[in-house]
């Protein structure tokens, strides 16, 4: 199959999944599906965590329809 540049010159997601290659130490792969092909990113819990405060981060950033639907509860 032959990929397409999206026409706003960003790469769109079209999928994403996560493969556990160990619990302990915690290791895996975050795959994620592109318009222009796959990304396969090595990750551990440490990585696992940026990602997730990142996310957590442009989330909380929402307003109107686009508000946070959650709430995240920070341990001190």
């Amino acid at each position: 199959m032959k990929h397409r540049p999206s026409k706003t010159g960003f790469t769109k997601l079209l999928a994403a999944d996560t493969t556990l290659l160990s619990a302990d130490p915690l290791i895996g792969l975050l795959n994620l599906e592109t318009d222009s092909g796959t990304i396969d990113l090595a990750m551990n819990r440490v990585v696992a965590e940026r990602l997730m405060a990142a996310v957590v981060e442009f989330l909380q950033a929402g307003e109107g329809y686009d508000a946070p639907t959650f709430a995240v509860e920070r341990s001190q």
